[in-house]
This record gives C-alpha cells, sequence and structure tokens, in this order.
C-alpha cells in the first residue's frame, strides 16, 4: 500500500524539492509548484516518498511559459515528449531539439 500524499514527511521532503528549485523538470521553465515523481507512484508505490524520486513539475495551473501542464500531460509513462523535446529517465539516451543548433 502506497504512504497517504498528505502526511507530514510526506509534505515536508514535498517542500524541500520545491524550496531547492521551482524550475520543471520536464519542460524546463521556471514556476513549478507541484512535485513529479521521476518513477511513477503506480510504478513503484514505494517510492512515493523518497526525495530522490522528486523533481519539480508544472501542475494544473500549467507552466506560464508553455502553457503545458506537465505533471498531468506525463501521466505514469517513464518518457514524456513535449514540443518535440525528448526527456527520459535514462541517461543513454540523448536529448533531441525541434532544430540545429
Amino acid at each position: 500500500m502506497s504512504q497517504p500524499l498528505t502526511n507530514r514527511p510526506y509534505r515536508r521532503r514535498r517542500a524541500a524539492v520545491l524550496a531547492a528549485s521551482d524550475v520543471c523538470w520536464l519542460c524546463g521553465h521556471p514556476g513549478a509548484t507541484t512535485i513529479d515523481h521521476v518513477i511513477p507512484r503506480s510504478v513503484a508505490p514505494e517510492r512515493v516518498a523518497d526525495p530522490a524520486n522528486m523533481r519539480p513539475a508544472h501542475g494544473v495551473d500549467g507552466c506560464p511559459t508553455c502553457q503545458i501542464k506537465c505533471n498531468q500531460s506525463r501521466g505514469n509513462k517513464s518518457r514524456w515528449s513535449a514540443t518535440q523535446k525528448k526527456i527520459t529517465n535514462s541517461h543513454d539516451d540523448k536529448i533531441t531539439n525541434s532544430r540545429d543548433w
């Protein structure tokens, strides 16, 4: 059974992650208001409260820059694509951009 997302230790860890950075790990824009689990809760419920599994992300209000609801758009997938950028959980994959620089 997964830990509730409302207990005090979880909320403190979440606040510490957001205090360290508000840059969304999915789109790279500032203003993240929630956290995303790198390994989704549905895949590894035992890692729900693990700070190493938490990253800042834009929530239901969306990103003020790209207007994407990053956390909701990603869902429980391990890979997520937006604006033709590929963000992965694997260090072996390369990040591709929408154009060559």
